[in-house]
């Protein structure tokens, strides 16, 4: 089941990664192997919180009776397609030669894609996951043993 709580739960956890590499970001010399770990991290949460999304959120929203909702969805789902190939692309481009042949391109890459990811989060926030249906209420199941 789909909860907006914990997708935005995920938002906050890829927010405070993404706020220590650009910590990491803000020292000299940069530290190669701390900003390896927090990139490794930060890709670990975005690519699982995408997972979900893909399988779960898309796929729901566009079942909207409102064509305007199921439409949002479609065009973010769209967008998002583009961000995470840019995010990959971050990934794939900025190994460790690279951070250390040029450490103030890898920083200007950096903020680029964790400013376009943030913009991002802050569009789910507020125009996408109001959209999300509130959890079913609890059933409850008589647990006790029925008589003939």
């Amino acid at each position: 089941m789909l909860h907006r709580d914990r997708l935005s739960e995920e938002h906050r956890a890829i927010e405070a990664v993404a706020a220590g590499l650009l910590g990491l970001c803000a020292t000299r010399p940069l530290d190669p192997g701390a900003v390896a770990r927090a990139r490794w991290q930060l890709s670990r949460l975005l690519l699982a919180h995408l997972a979900t999304e893909d399988q779960l959120l898309y796929p729901l929203l566009e079942r909207d009776p409102s064509p305007e909702v199921a439409n949002l969805s479609r065009r973010m789902q769209a967008q998002m397609g583009g961000l995470a190939d840019a995010f990959k692309a971050y990934m794939r481009d900025w190994d460790g030669t690279a951070l250390a042949a040029d450490p103030d391109g890898f920083v200007h890459a950096t903020r680029a894609v964790l400013a376009a990811l943030g913009q991002r989060i802050r569009q789910e926030e507020s125009q996408l996951y109001r959209h999300i249906p509130p959890p079913s209420a609890p059933r409850t199941v008589d647990a006790a043993p029925r008589r003939a």
